[in-house]
């Protein structure tokens, strides 16, 4: 029976590592699969997708990474906007790319100098791109002005160029899951040596 007991324990330590594995891999093979590619503001959503450029390769689109809003290195970008709200492909939108520095003052961001910009223009086909070079790393947006009047709404995006992906206690999830899986088969395991036990007395 121990041997049983041994073999049942063993298999759920592996079905749960197994989906914390899974889980990992579908994260990190594509990055534009999470949530956070998506922009919500009060008006509008759109999702995000940042081409980082290889040296050298600015031709060959084959080559290019999709990233979200963390780019690992500073250089020649390609930034999309896919607009969800179908409404957006009928207004007048205008692009443009910061850099953004910390308010010494206080919370929130100070803007720095216009890093790349494209007219205020209609894109019917939904989905709008600006090519922008980074000079280093550092905290950048990306500002969508929609419309084109002292009215006009602004969807802002932050992004971080060469500095590090932001700590998310969310990214602790598949492992939690494995010591969870392990601590678990183990008093799975040690539950059933006293229920034998506990048997194996009374019987005598």
């Amino acid at each position: 029976m121990k041997k049983h007991l041994i073999l049942l324990t063993s298999c759920l330590v592996l079905w749960f590592s197994s989906l914390s594995h899974a889980q990992l891999q579908s994260q990190s093979a594509d990055p534009t699969k999470s949530l956070t590619c998506l922009i919500t503001t009060d008006f509008y959503i759109v999702h995000l997708t940042s081409y980082s450029v290889p040296e050298g390769k600015e031709k060959k689109r084959s080559a290019f990474t999709p990233y979200c809003q963390e780019l690992p290195e500073h250089g020649p970008s390609y930034l999309a906007i896919d607009f969800i709200d179908r409404d957006l492909r009928q207004m007048p939108v205008g692009l443009r790319v910061i850099s953004e520095k910390e308010n010494p003052e206080g919370e929130g961001m100070i803007e720095g100098e216009i890093i790349a910009e494209s007219p205020v223009q209609t894109y019917k086909n939904g989905v709008a791109q600006i090519r922008a070079v980074f000079p280093e790393p550092g905290k950048y947006a990306l500002i969508a002005t929609v419309g084109d009047d002292m009215f006009a709404d602004k969807i802002r995006i932050p992004l971080r160029v060469g500095i590090g992906s932001e700590f998310k206690w969310s990214s602790l999830l598949p492992y939690f899951l494995a010591i969870l899986a392990i601590v678990l088969g183990y008093l799975i395991y040690k539950f059933f040596i006293w229920l034998h036990n506990k048997k194996n007395q009374a019987d005598a």
